[in-house]
């Protein structure tokens, strides 16, 4: 396991936008990160040991709201190490479940690794006073009994609005955030909201979504997914140009200035502490460069037989020439993998993210998923995630949210479904 370094002024590189010049405006999305919504996903929920995650929920109207939430472990259970593999494993797909009752206008939220159990008795005010104490992080109203998950555990969360007869309805009272702890690191993204219709619930246990972007009158039952995932990000294994411009990524070792490769200094000097994504065993080990990480998850899921789709993505990759390169993944259940691994998981430079293959310092993706021969859209959901290191291997990261264009049912004209237990909904 790597060691990891921090630093107090890499902390806030976290607040600084990426400036790309070539933003790419999406049309407006079918899918929802501020908005109420009657399903959200939070597609990386961590609890592995080197991570944590805290879920925040928020009820947004004025009446009680209950939800059916399912936690789904995607482990690798050949014990993988990390992101990096040659192929993306087989996950376990271990579903837990329960339920959530909020008041109105209220928010809860609890830790990942240990859940939250309900004690009415818990407080942060001992003789009128305000006390830090291990109480006081689960203090205020439960939501009911959250389950701690399973040691080790790396997927998602998801969670679906319902009437108190545990029917699913299109109430649109939900909102998520997502907050993954990481040693001295803390990053956040907004939990992705599907919005229902007046027909929510209409077939019962299996949730539709069939709801086109462009339709200004109920004809499905929730949202579509998107078509097209957009990303704006550096190439991999670029030495962010703040960190550069500083002077505290790679420097020639004739003092010619900043560099990321050998080849950016005069000859005979070389890159001293210049860009490194693996070290000499192969094991991730960030020196002067950045990375993104892309979670995935398929928006067909059938929870009550504990089947996990399979879906591919393809990626259209642009330089800042406009050059085009392309690649693929198929994901199975979950999947969470830096983008150095994709077609090159051994060699970082030979991947078509990278920034010896494009020679461009950002780029543009677009994911777009293949429309499987079985009967359901395809469609992903997924956050972003940017790791940044400099010379001396201090490392800080931050979350995404992903713009997206268009919607699977349009472009289709197949219907991807969540698929509830039956047991013990009011059907």
């Amino acid at each position: 396991m790597r060691t990891e370094k921090r630093s107090a002024f890499l902390s806030g590189i976290c607040g600084v936008a990426v400036a790309l010049g070539m933003m790419a405006a999406s049309a407006q999305a079918d899918i929802t990160t501020e908005r109420g919504a009657s399903i959200l996903a939070f597609p990386k929920v961590l609890a592995d040991g080197d991570s944590d995650t805290i879920i925040q929920i928020t009820n947004i109207s004025n009446n009680m709201v209950h939800a059916d939430c399912f936690y789904v472990n995607a482990q690798d259970p050949s014990g993988g190490v990390g992101t990096i593999r040659p192929v993306p494993p087989q996950p376990l797909w271990q579903v837990t479940d329960f339920k959530i009752w909020l008041t109105k206008q209220q928010p809860t939220h609890w830790q990942v690794s240990t859940g939250r159990f309900v004690n009415p008795i818990d407080s942060c005010i001992v003789n009128g006073v305000i006390v830090p104490s291990v109480q006081c992080a689960n203090a205020g109203i439960d939501p009911g009994a959250v389950p701690p998950v399973p040691v080790g555990f790396k997927g998602e969360l998801k969670c679906v609005e319902v009437d108190i007869a545990d029917n699913p309805i299109g109430g649109n009272h939900l909102k998520g955030e997502a907050l993954i702890k990481t040693g001295g690191d803390a990053t956040k993204y907004n939990a992705i909201g599907i919005i229902g219709t007046d027909l929510a619930g209409e077939t019962g246990h299996v949730l539709q979504l069939d709801q086109p972007l462009d339709a200004t009158e109920p004809v499905g039952q929730y949202n579509a997914c998107p078509n097209v995932l957009l990303m704006n990000h550096f190439a991999e294994g670029v030495t962010d140009p703040f960190i550069l411009d500083r002077g505290l990524g790679g420097l020639c070792s004739g003092g010619a200035g900043p560099c990321t490769f050998d080849d950016d200094c005069p000859d005979p000097q070389t890159c001293t502490n210049g860009s490194q994504i693996l070290d000499a065993m192969g094991q991730l080990n960030l020196i002067s460069a950045t990375v993104t990480d892309l979670a995935l998850i398929p928006c067909n899921q059938d929870f009550e037989n504990a089947v996990p789709s399979t879906v591919t993505v393809q990626f259209e990759i642009y330089n800042e020439f406009e050059q085009v390169l392309s690649a693929s993944r198929s994901i199975t259940c979950w999947d969470d993998f830096f983008l150095f691994t994709v077609n090159s998981t051994n060699d970082p430079e030979r991947s078509p993210f990278s920034f010896a293959v494009q020679g461009t310092t950002v780029l543009h993706t677009k994911v777009k998923p293949v429309t499987p021969l079985e009967d359901f859209a395809g469609g992903v959901l997924g956050v972003m995630g940017v790791t940044r290191a400099d010379a001396q291997g201090n490392l800080t990261r931050v979350e995404l949210n992903i713009p997206v264009e268009g919607d699977r049912f349009t472009a289709t004209g197949k219907i991807d479904r969540i698929t509830l237990p039956q047991f013990g909904l009011g059907f």
